[in-house]
């Protein structure tokens, strides 16, 4: 069974280029463009893994992810930004960072690293 994501950004030409690569690589995808469509997506539907933009309107993605933390603590959740630095809280909150500026593929990397431990133990 393929992991849900909920991959959170305002940047609607970036969302639909990880979301084509995403599904292209398996994953269910869901998309939300800033800090409330995505904390009611994540409270609606399952969700193995969130992916969080931090500078938003409205709302940025540490308070996002805090709430997120909130309402399901097991689910991972991985900032992805162009800030270099988070606060200690939200660096002890998150399961990830991953900045903009990376490698493209850094963010694949990186959710893979953050299943894998979970896909390992839905198996044994």
């Amino acid at each position: 069974m393929a992991a849900t994501l909920l991959y959170v950004d305002d940047n609607s030409l970036r969302s639909e280029v990880m979301t084509a690569r995403l599904r292209l690589l398996g994953y269910h995808v869901l998309t939300a463009n800033n800090g409330e469509e995505a904390l009611k997506a994540f409270a609606a539907n399952h969700v193995d893994l969130a992916v969080v933009d931090y500078y938003m309107p409205g709302m940025n993605g540490d308070l996002v992810a805090i709430e997120m933390k909130n309402q399901k603590q097991n689910v991972p959740v991985i900032i992805f930004s162009g800030v270099f630095t988070l606060s200690e809280m939200v660096i002890a909150l998150v399961d990830g960072f991953v900045s903009t500026s990376d490698d493209p593929d850094s963010l694949l990397d990186k959710i893979a690293e953050v299943l894998k431990p979970r896909r390992t133990a839905r198996a044994s």
